[in-house]
């Protein structure tokens, strides 16, 4: 029946576009229709419901957002409903943002200690229960990185390692992890190794870590 001037900056939908429209305008298609059902069924029962949405914008970008509708009624007669959201774009992204900071090195985005510890485990555990294959643990330091700090900079320090975690990564398959796990130091576990004999790993990571011009 009416909406805020704050509707139309959140949604991108104007008064003119929204007024007549069913709730559903919003819909994001995240929620099964039993989220709904079960929404509207508090809403009727206790007379309020407030909980995190899903909806989409005019624009089509599926947005977080903490909704409150409460009824309106005229003795028992439910004549109303007023509903009530803000975006929680930035408070969801500083939270996914905590989590991954939580398992991962913050400037190269590799697994930390936390998170290695974690495959690792979980690499010792199918290594005992296989035939077929071992789990392998290399650890990659590099000689000398102290005087590149003090030399250069923190700042050329920082992105050697950034150029260090990268060229790593492009050579290992999703099964393998790579983490930071000291200020120059790496650590690779390789949970399904057949024939440790076979492995060119030493000759592959020299190659890419070559200086180049």
């Amino acid at each position: 029946m009416s909406v805020n001037p704050a509707f139309s900056q959140i949604t991108g939908y104007s008064a003119e576009e929204s007024i007549g429209q069913r709730p559903s305008l919003l819909s994001s298609g995240r929620h099964a229709p039993a989220f709904y059902r079960e929404m509207w069924q508090t809403l009727r029962r206790q007379g309020y419901w407030q909980g995190e949405v899903w909806n989409r914008r005019k624009n089509g970008e599926v947005f977080p957002e903490w909704l409150s509708i409460s009824c309106v009624r005229e003795g028992k007669e439910i004549t109303h409903y007023v509903g009530f959201f803000f975006d929680i774009s930035e408070q969801k992204a500083a939270e996914q943002r905590l989590q991954f900071l939580a398992y991962h090195d913050p400037l190269t985005e590799l697994p930390n200690r936390l998170l290695l510890q974690e495959r690792l485990t979980l690499a010792s555990r199918q290594a005992r229960l296989s035939k077929r294959h071992r789990a392998a643990l290399l650890f990659i330091d590099l000689d000398h990185f102290k005087n590149i700090n003090d030399s250069m900079g923190q700042g050329i320090g920082d992105a050697l390692l950034q150029a260090v975690a990268t060229r790593l990564d492009r050579q290992l398959n999703n099964a393998n992890t790579l983490a930071r796990y000291g200020a120059d130091e790496f650590l690779i576990v390789m949970p399904e190794i057949a024939d440790p004999e076979q492995h060119s790993w030493p000759n592959r990571f020299w190659t890419t870590l070559s200086p180049r011009s």
